[in-house]
Parts: C-alpha cells; structure tokens; sequence
C-alpha cells in the first residue's frame, strides 16, 4: 500500500451531493470521507446543498461560533450557512449552503459566466440555474474562509454543479489550490444515451488528435453543463476524473487529459465477511424463492430445484446501461433452453427504479395469501408435532393414518378454499411487478421483453420480473434492502455501453455475487489491469469495446448460460474469487490517488 502524506494544512470537498442523496457522486463522498478524515483530520471539511428534505436525515447542526462573523457576512448577500457535522463515518465537519434568499441573483451570475467564461446559459432551465447559484455561493464562501485560515489550502469540485465555485476562485486570483472532478461528461452521456457511436468516435478522433466539435452540445441541448465542465477543466490546477474509461472521453470531449485518475472505492470493512456471506445468501436466496413462488405459482408450476437468480439494476438509462443487450441475450438463453429442452427456469430481476403510482393489486394479494398459507400451515405444524409426540408415547398407533385423519377432518376444507384461491388464476404472471405512471406500451423495458418473446409463459425457461421501485426491507412485494436482495441471488449483470465507473459491480463482488461487467465500464477496465481475468470467475469482463452488438450479445448469453449450469462447488469457489478481488477497490489503497492530486495542486499553486 502506497502512503503519500498530505501537504495541505485545510481540505475544502464541493459537492451537490454533501449530505443530499441524489447520484453516484453522493456514494463516493460518503464512502471516502474516513480515509479523508484520516488524513486531514479536524482539518476535513465538506460544503454541499442545503435541502430541507434530504439534510435533516444526516446533517447534525453544531455551534457557528467558529465561522460567525463569515456567516453573518455571507447573511447579508442572502446566503445562510449552517455549520455541523455530516452523520457518516469520519463524521466530517460540514458546512451547508442555502441559497432561496439569493435566487434573484441568477441572470448577474449567468452574464458573468458568459462575458468570463463564454457559458452560453441563455436556454437553461432550474436544473441548471439552482447548482450555479449554489455552486457561486461556495466560491464566495470559500474566498471567505481563505482570510480565515492560516496555511495552505487545497479545495475538490465535484463534477459542472460545483465547479463555478471553482471559476469564481480563479477569476479572483484565489491563492487556494483546485482540484476539479468530473464523473461522467454531460456530452458523452447524451450522446450515448441518443446510440451514437460513442466508442468508436472518441478512439478515432484521438487517433488523429482530434476532439469532438464543440457545437454538438447544442445539438443536444447540453451546451451551458459541457461550456462549465470545459472552464473548469482549463481552469482547474488540477484536472480528475475516475477511471482510464472517462479519461480518454474527457480528452476528446473537453479537449483535455486528466492530470489524475481517481478510481472509486469502498470501504470494505463494510461488508460482511464471506463466512457470513454464506448464511446470508442461504437466508436472503429462501426470501427471493418465497416472493418467486406467490408471484409464479398462482398461474402455474415453476422449477424451484436449486433456481438461478439473476439481478440487475441502477439508473433507467436503456443503452447505456446496457438493459437492451441484455433483454436480447436473455432472449436468445431463453430459445436454447427450450430447443435443448430444458426444465431449468432462471429468474431475472430489472430492478430499476422508475415512475409508478403503486404495486399491482394481483401481484399483493397473491403475496398476501401465499403468507396467510404459510401462517396457517406452520400452525398446523405445531398441532401435527404434538400429535405425533402424544401418539408415540401414549399409543403406539399407526402415525401416518393419524395425520392425514388429522387435516382431513380439521383442516382440509380451509386448505381447499386455499387452494382454490391461490392456483390456476387466467392469464401471465405480470412483467411488470407495479403499476407504471404511464402506459406499459410505451416503457422501453416491458416493450423490448415483450417483443423479444420474454413473456413469463409456462414453456418460457427465462422467467422476468421489471421491479420499477426502490428496493427496501419495508416494501410489501420483496422486503429485502439492496445488499440483502443482491446477496440472495446467483449472478448480476451490468452490461453497460456508457459506465464512467460502475458501483454496482463492485458492490456486487463485494457481496460474494458473481458478476458480471464490461471493459467499457471504468471498473471493467480497471479490473483488467490488476487482475487475471481468465483464471478468476468471480468476476467476468464482457468485451464490448471493438465488437459488435450482436457478437456482444452472444457472447453474455453464453456467460449467463455458463452460470445456469456451473456446479455447486464452481458457485461457491466463484464466490470466494469475487470477494477476494473486491479487496481491490477498498478506499483504504485508492484514497492515496486523492492525495496525490491535492500535493499537486498545492505544488502548482506554489509555482505560480
């Protein structure tokens, strides 16, 4: 392990998502902020967004005493500062912005982006408007603070939402040292999310050391978020982002080459040990089994002989996710079971977070009886043991006769009425597990499972369930939160064309899960460089970069259909592998690339 020691005296970390959940970026703060508050101690101090409703879950307010005279300051331009301290490990010291009182400011802020930095924001909407507001709060803040302390500085802005912070400093000859971060560029996501040739664009345009015309982000109505992220990059002592992946796209997009590259992390004292692994799988496998059997059942009998369930999930970003390629592959493992004839029914989970208004009523109350059945027949368990143990002891008579006596006389009407209710209703067990704020038809997920043949019939091997909620232990259709439901099935899948970094690979091998990413994921790329794929089957690299659609597609078909039929004893040693190579991405080894990013851009800053 790398030891760099920080050169700073005061760490200054900008982002929207300081105590405020609402992407990636919120992940990897709050993961790092103990490795941070390890190196910096008293000295580490995150700015974010005053939100009423997300700051009051983990911002712990404490006395302003410190920063009065600054805040009364900052009061006076209508900006209110609350000090504290954000609830998360390392408990760094924070400082949140709230800028309601400072909105009328936003056309004096957007004409000096543009007479300074030539950010065309004329047609920008809130979405733009409330990150540069805020974002132009942080730089005053923190010229404030400069006078305040005495040392030496380093400040990390978090992706365009911080960095006019970041410009403000720079246009008023600030002595701190910057850092700028961008985790994805707003242009490149577009153009993905839109199908276009990304890949193959930014590797022939650095060929002949091109980058990409600069208009386009107007042709995707992007232009003021890319306009932001290029100052930044320029501006920025140093420039970041976080993985080789997003590296090569921020060079042809932005037209620059990261300084540093700051792969993301976790902190993996975080997650069971696989010893507990083991049971957890077991335990969280049987709950997913149960929801599967009243979802399936009530419309006919369902392969339940050591099932293979597979997951994926994340943002609902079709193809840039990859869900298409993976609706496609799963189609085509869905005609070669059944042209070998198989009995084997894999069990795939979408479990993207979408607009719904409610579960399906059907989908309830079949989760609701199957429960009342279980209640009735465990009571019926307790009845049947006593019986049994009386038997024994004090008549000897035939057992078998007597426990069937038992229910038929007992029980079995009330099993009949059961029965009656819970099987052989008409029609599929749905696709979809909620009901959708919009038509089922126009959802891309539903429409491609559909004409793909996915369609949850008996004879279909690949059955699917689209689960458009937010997975949680208080939901009533599967109440597992995420590491539980993920750790309860055999394999997730994460085929994604456009992945800056993927947390949810590594949160998956983390758990002990075989997964599976690709190389033109920032993890998967990583994961290449440091490990030996071929001999490691924890973790599989699907190659996309060079390849085409369909040959991809073939391709993780054949890797899920290895999956199907691995052996037990190749599961559990897949399993240990994935675990062990997660120890790869733990904070505790990549938190030394945050330092040296900040050393350099302390050691920049000095030169000048």
């Amino acid at each position: 392990m790398i030891i760099l020691e920080a050169k700073a005296d005061y760490f200054f970390e900008v982002s929207f998502e300081v105590a405020n959940k609402v992407g990636g970026i919120y992940t990897v703060l709050k993961s790092k902020a103990s490795e941070m508050s390890r190196y910096y101690g008293d000295n580490y101090y995150t700015i974010g967004f005053f939100s009423p409703n997300s700051s009051r879950f983990e911002f712990i307010s404490k006395d302003e005493d410190e920063f009065k005279i600054i805040f009364d300051e900052m009061l006076k331009l209508g900006i209110r500062c609350y000090y504290g301290v954000w609830d998360i490990p390392g408990k760094p010291k924070t400082i949140l912005i709230d800028i309601k009182d400072y909105t009328s400011n936003i056309n004096s802020i957007k004409g000096w982006l543009w007479d300074t930095y030539y950010i065309d924001s004329l047609y920008s909407d809130s979405w733009f408007d409330e990150p540069v507001i805020w974002s132009y709060a942080c730089g005053i803040l923190l010229e404030k603070m400069e006078k305040h302390f005495k040392g030496n500085i380093v400040s990390q802005f978090h992706e365009w939402m911080a960095g006019i912070g970041l410009l403000y400093l720079k246009y008023n000859k600030s002595k701190i040292a910057t850092v700028f971060t961008t985790h994805a560029t707003m242009l490149g996501r577009s153009m993905a999310a839109a199908n276009k040739p990304l890949v193959s664009m930014i590797e022939d345009g650095l060929k002949v050391g091109s980058i990409i015309d600069q208009k386009t982000a107007y042709d995707f109505n992007v232009q003021a978020k890319h306009q932001t992220e290029k100052a930044c990059c320029e501006n920025a002592g140093v420039f970041t982002t976080v993985s080789e992946t997003t590296a090569l796209e921020s060079e042809y997009i932005l037209g620059k080459k990261p300084d540093v590259v700051l792969p993301n992390g976790f902190n993996m004292s975080d997650f069971p040990k696989m010893e507990e692994l083991s049971y957890l799988h077991k335990k969280n496998k049987n709950k997913i089994i149960h929801m599967l059997k009243a979802y399936f059942a009530p419309y006919y009998s369902i392969n339940l002989d050591d099932p293979r369930i597979i997951m994926t999930s994340g943002r609902y970003e079709f193809h840039n996710k990859g869900i298409d390629l993976l609706i496609d592959s799963l189609s085509e493992l869905n005609i070669r079971l059944k042209k070998e004839k198989s009995d084997k029914d894999v069990f795939v989970f979408f479990a993207i977070p979408s607009d719904v208004r409610g579960d399906k009523i059907s989908v309830l109350e079949n989760q609701s009886l199957y429960q009342e059945i279980g209640d009735y027949a465990d009571e019926i368990t307790f009845e049947i043991k006593d019986l049994i143990v009386d038997n024994i002891i004090f008549k000897g008579e035939s057992l078998s006769k007597t426990v069937s006596s038992f229910i038929e006389q007992k029980h079995l009407g009330k099993l009949k009425r059961f029965s009656e209710s819970f099987n052989k209703k008409d029609g599929l067990p749905p696709l979809c597990s909620a009901f959708l704020n919009y038509s089922e038809d126009s959802d891309s997920i539903i429409s491609s499972l559909k004409s793909k043949g996915l369609l949850n019939r008996k004879e279909d091997r690949v059955k699917v369930i689209f689960y458009p909620i937010y997975i949680s232990s208080t939901e009533r259709v599967l109440p597992l939160d995420y590491n539980s439901m993920i750790t309860g099935c055999t394999l997730s899948v994460f085929p994604s064309y456009y992945e800056p970094w993927g947390y949810t690979p590594v949160e998956a091998i983390a758990n002990g899960v075989l997964t599976i990413t690709t190389d033109l994921a920032g993890v998967g790329q990583f994961m290449l460089k440091n490990i030996n794929i071929k001999k490691n089957k924890g973790l599989s690299i699907l190659e996309r970069r060079g390849k085409s659609y369909d040959s991809a597609m073939l391709d993780l078909s054949k890797m899920i259909y290895d999956v199907v039929f691995m052996s037990e004893e190749d599961l559990i040693k897949s399993k240990h592998n994935a675990k062990e190579i997660s120890r790869l991405v733990d904070w505790k080894y990549l938190s030394v690339n945050y330092i040296e990013a900040h050393n350099l851009a302390l050691s920049k800053q000095n030169i000048k």
